[in-house]
């Protein structure tokens, strides 16, 4: 019961700190952040609590192809959001839960090393990156009133997507577990709560800056499958996180030499 109320409570942070930046600082800056191994730091500890040090050693492994269907995923809502119709939410969530299962499945049969896996995601997201790159960014000019029910959706919207994640990565070995990690459990209904709330202009700023931050959850996942057996999960994660934040930093820093991201 601890460790559900854990996982509920670390994702209502995560997706509402989220859609604060998104409402309240700016759609690009928060699409970097959602990159970033938000979701990945959650099933990993939960998964190496549960199941030990090897088998989240083996999970961070498949997890790094995985942001390939990640990716995936977030071209299919990217594309959909376009559609013009107040159902456009649920189609881009459908939709890109079906690229990203597709690309899975390709995935699972395909026997990766640490190198492979890499070359294959760097690839990916260097080819995504280019097509998406914009300077555009689709500010929220007339925010909502945040009020109780409100919150409480985001909420329940926020906790049920990791809760179901993290526990059915208990049930299906490393490999698919693995994969799992790179299933969008925070990005998803952080995209839902804007894209409900707002419009799909904001969306598409999001994604177009999602990849940036994608390579931060490469490093954490590189770094973690290294770590884990000499370090433990708890200080690997730790450690794959500084290793997350100064990519972020270095991120930021050459960002704001070519264009600085005004706050308002």
């Amino acid at each position: 019961m601890s460790l559900l109320l854990a996982k509920i409570v670390v994702s209502v942070c995560l997706v509402l700190g989220l859609s604060w930046v998104a409402e309240k600082v700016n759609p690009r800056i928060a699409g970097i952040l959602s990159g970033m191994p938000l979701g990945a730091v959650l099933v990993l500890f939960f998964v190496g609590l549960d199941l030990g040090p090897e088998f989240a050693t083996k999970s961070a492994l498949y997890a790094i192809p995985s942001i390939t269907s990640t990716i995936a995923f977030s071209m299919g809502y990217y594309f959909t959001s376009r559609l013009n119709t107040k159902f456009a939410p649920l189609f881009s969530s459908v939709v890109g839960i079906i690229c990203y299962l597709t690309i899975a499945l390709i995935l699972n049969e395909i026997d990766f090393n640490l190198s492979s896996g890499i070359i294959i995601t760097l690839i990916t997201l260097i080819i995504v990156g280019y097509a998406f790159r914009s300077q555009e960014s689709n500010k929220i000019q007339k925010k909502i009133k945040m009020t109780f029910p409100r919150l409480l959706f985001r909420s329940g919207m926020a906790a049920s997507f990791v809760v179901a994640i993290t526990t059915f990565a208990d049930f299906v070995g490393a490999q698919w577990s693995g994969l799992l990690i790179g299933f969008p459990m925070t990005f998803l209904p952080f995209l839902l709560i804007i894209h409900i709330t707002y419009s799909g202009d904001q969306i598409r700023t999001i994604i177009r800056n999602f990849p940036l931050g994608l390579v931060g959850l490469l490093c954490f996942l590189i770094i973690a499958n290294q770590t884990i057996p000499a370090l433990g999960v708890n200080l690997a994660i730790l450690t794959s996180i500084g290793g997350s934040m100064i990519y972020l930093t270095i991120l930021g820093i050459f960002l704001n030499r070519i264009k600085p991201v005004p706050a308002e």
